[in-house]
């Protein structure tokens, strides 16, 4: 079974063809969707209820207030793990499982500007052997469009830094949180590190969690990713200096192994 976890903070303009182009690409690949209202201000909620209603595959994970990515991805995970790690916890999607398929979770942005065909690459992947996937801007064929010279910085700079205190074979985009995820590797995650395996409270956890997660993935890989930020529906959400400092705060875990005692930026 595929899982898609969509963090989701005020994304009522997005999520409706964010959630249609998912149906259209998954048409073939049984799949569940688990949205986390991250403490929405705006229609979120709505939306998600309006699809729930006559789509039985889309689930709601709710927090009362925003508690950020790391947590929005945290409570995601948990779900799948507690309720849907049997498939047979949720109803039927009505298609057929590919045989041997593994059970996997695809993480990526509700803001409809990471493509939504590009799941069947990243299930393909898994299906194949991979343990991770990454969609990635930084291999072949990969590219980015509508982020800012300061966006654009930042991903390029957390990938070599990251790259230099901490390599990862096969991994080039450190940052990017369109990934796909055998769900036996978040589980031995989770099981080493607790439900909350991302502690960082800004976008950091995305390089958090592939720093926690990668020693238990035997293969990883990734595919070129054309990133459309300019599709983007209102304002950022990422607080650049925020960012940068939990990326400080990353390698001084690593370097010292204190996970579970750093204390993180506000996002």
């Amino acid at each position: 079974m595929l899982y898609i976890v969509l963090p989701a903070y005020n994304e009522d303009e997005a999520l409706p063809t964010l959630l249609e182009d998912i149906e259209q690409n998954c048409e073939t690949i049984p799949h569940q969707i688990i949205v986390v209202n991250d403490g929405s201000t705006d229609r979120t909620l709505e939306v998600v209820n309006s699809y729930a209603q006559t789509q039985t595959n889309i689930h709601r994970v709710d927090h009362e207030q925003n508690q950020g990515l790391g947590a929005a991805l945290n409570s995601g995970f948990q779900y799948v793990l507690n309720a849907g790690g049997n498939q047979h916890d949720f109803q039927e999607t009505g298609v057929r499982m590919k045989q041997d398929s593994p059970d996997m979770v695809i993480t990526m942005d509700a803001d409809n500007t990471q493509p939504a065909n590009h799941i069947p690459l990243l299930y393909e992947a898994i299906c194949s052997g991979a343990d991770l996937v990454i969609a990635s801007r930084y291999v072949q064929g990969g590219e980015q469009h509508g982020l800012s010279l300061g966006r654009r910085g930042l991903s390029w700079g957390a990938g070599k830094f990251m790259h230099y205190f901490a390599p990862i074979k096969g991994v080039r985009d450190y940052s990017c949180g369109y990934r796909a995820y055998r769900l036996s590797v978040l589980a031995e995650g989770t099981r080493q590190y607790g439900p909350n395996i991302i502690q960082s409270r800004n976008f950091s956890g995305m390089v958090e969690l592939l720093l926690k997660v990668a020693p238990f993935a035997e293969n990883v890989t990734e595919i070129p990713l054309k990133l459309h930020y300019e599709l983007k529906k209102g304002a950022s959400k990422m607080r650049i200096w925020a960012t940068i400092w939990g990326y400080i705060q990353l390698i001084y875990q690593i370097k010292f192994k204190t996970w579970s005692t750093a204390e993180w930026a506000e996002e």
